[in-house]
């Protein structure tokens, strides 16, 4: 009987994991990027030719692991967007189905069922999985070191060991992942054992395992010192959104307010309605029993959503997809919150409790649907190239919906629709003549629709492109420059740039053409038009792209420290 059970059970599992990868490959394959999305994977691309966090390939600290992945899959892909996708789309695969197994394992099938498919259907996993990003393989390595150190917990002997290689590796994928996961994990095995010996071995394991990673990291780096000064960008962006480290209040709140939209997002309205439904029912008996907070379940998840999302609030959250590092821990929970509000409510209703969990689930998941389907564009394109100290009220309001609240299918959609625009469009100003054009990008407030340097330097890579920062157009970055100017610059994937007071921008006779993105609001522009003149095409988006003709012009003319210049070659 108990083989007959068995049996039956694995039979379940498998129909269930064959559910959910069907599942997640309907919801992802039509609705994947046609290009790499943000400024970060254009890094991730660039570093599957050429590993180099001095030149942001990818940008510090190194995720050596993931652009080892990256690398394998590519040299049979041969296309990095494509690659990235395959790994975002497998990787959400594997961590809905870690969710299923260990939901099913630490509280019931039902539960587990009902987790996994609050995950698949959560708008912001969605809308990652469909995305050339490294947040869908952190989610896993995530729940991976979960359920390794969960089982630590229940005393399985062996896992001790696998768990410290797991956590140690998993920095190798993306290095914040130890310090977040690191304090569950030392439950668990202080909780397992205080055996001096086994703790000590533990440890060396967990060590050895980051090493292995840690090690040709620094040394493709340059060593240690140079590895810290490329790394050092990271806390120098936390100055622009915590006040721990000298932002403004306002930013603060800001980030906050972005952070709250997104754990909304992350589950779904319906859900969220549920889980504050459930506590306002629930409070009392859930504050006033000492004996809640210390069960090693209530510990064992505090200490996985936590200190992520601590240091979310008070320091750092500048995507949604740094909620997916615990969004996997939230699904479950919600899970197990539907099934008890579900028991409740078919009493008051007079329906079986499954029949009042598929309709709550049901309305979750078509609503969800619809918000990340639906063809209506939220976006507000004339805000992506627009400084925000210099956009008007409305568009400020525009650009902050936008940022809490959009991320959905129309947002990849016309990503892809303003990033065929503008290659097209400067391909027809240069007559498809790479080397009689440069490309000159100065406002960029969103670096993922807008059309950032780095896009334009991978998609376009014959052309000469460069990225200008001065005061005016630094204020929301982290290095914000005062008496300085810097530029960025690229040709065929080889990538430089300088900071001085005055930098010069070498033209050769050949150039016909400078291609300005940027704002018609700076004063920049308003010295280009002046000095240089530019003509403006008028995107069907709203946006414009500016241009220049120099064709047989010899320039010698300083724009905002720059200096354009025209040279014998």
């Amino acid at each position: 009987m108990k083989r007959f059970d068995s049996m039956k059970e694995n039979n379940i599992d498998f129909f269930a994991a064959i559910l959910i990868t069907i599942l997640v490959l309907l919801t992802r394959l039509p609705f994947i990027s046609k290009y790499l999305y943000e400024w970060d994977s254009v890094n991730f691309a660039l570093s599957f030719e050429h590993y180099s966090t001095a030149l942001q390939q990818p940008q510090a600290p190194g995720y050596i692991l993931y652009v080892g992945l990256g690398r394998l899959v590519n040299s049979v892909i041969n296309d990095a967007n494509s690659t990235m996708i395959i790994i975002s789309i497998v990787f959400s695969i594997l961590t809905i189905l870690m969710v299923y197994f260990f939901a099913k394992q630490i509280f019931s099938p039902k539960i587990a069922i009902v987790g996994s498919l609050i995950l698949i259907f959560s708008p912001i996993f969605w809308f990652y999985g469909e995305l050339a990003t490294i947040y869908p393989v952190e989610s896993f390595m995530a729940i991976l070191v979960v359920y390794t150190s969960y089982n630590v917990l229940k005393g399985r002997k062996n896992f001790i060991y696998i768990s410290a290689l797991v956590l140690g590796i998993a920095g190798g994928f993306r290095e914040d992942l130890i310090l977040f996961m690191l304090p569950l994990w030392i439950y668990c095995v202080l909780s397992y054992t205080k055996n001096l010996k086994k703790l000590l071995g533990t440890a060396s394991i967990f060590f050895a395992s980051i090493l292995v990673w840690a090690a040709p990291t620094v040394i493709l780096a340059g060593g240690l010192k140079a590895y810290m000064s490329s790394s050092s960008s990271i806390k120098d962006s936390f100055s622009t959104t915590s006040i721990l480290f000298g932002a403004p209040l306002k930013n603060q709140l800001i980030m906050d307010s972005m952070l709250l939209s997104w754990l909304i997002l992350g589950l779904g309205i319906v859900i969220v309605v549920a889980v504050i439904f459930f506590l306002f029912k629930n409070w009392k008996p859930l504050l006033l029993k000492s004996s809640t907070f210390k069960k090693p379940k209530f510990i064992f998840f505090i200490l996985w959503i936590v200190p992520a999302l601590l240091f979310q609030i008070l320091i750092h959250a500048p995507k949604p997809g740094y909620i997916l590092i615990f969004l996997p821990a939230l699904s479950m929970l919600s899970g197990y919150i539907l099934v008890s509000i579900s028991k409740g409510l078919s009493k008051k209703f007079d329906l079986t409790p499954n029949s009042v969990l598929t309709c709550i689930l049901l309305i979750s998941i078509v609503l969800n649907c619809f918000y990340f389907i639906y063809p209506y564009n939220f976006n507000a394109e004339e805000t992506w190239e627009t400084p925000v100290n210099q956009m008007t009220q409305v568009q400020q309001i525009k650009l902050g919906f936008d940022m809490l609240a959009v991320y959905n299918y129309p947002k990849i959609h016309i990503n892809d629709v303003n990033m065929d625009m503008h290659l097209k469009t400067i391909q027809e100003i240069s007559d498809y003549e790479p080397n009689n054009t440069v490309i000159v990008i100065r406002d960029i407030t969103r670096e993922d629709q807008g059309f950032s340097w780095r896009k334009a330097m991978y998609y376009l890579p014959e052309y000469y492109t460069c990225y200008l920062l001065d005061q005016e157009n630094s204020e929301f970055k982290s290095s914000k420059l005062s008496q300085n100017v810097s530029i960025s610059y690229g040709q065929n994937h080889q990538p430089g740039g300088s900071v001085n007071q005055t930098i010069q921008i070498p033209l050769d006779k050949s150039k016909k053409h400078i291609v300005w993105i940027m704002s018609d609001k700076s004063e920049f522009f308003r010295e280009v038009q002046s000095k240089i003149g530019v003509e403006s095409i008028e995107l069907p988006n709203g946006l414009k792209i500016y241009y220049s003709n120099i064709e047989n012009k010899s320039l010698n003319i300083e724009i905002g420290g720059f200096i354009f210049k025209t040279e014998d070659k």
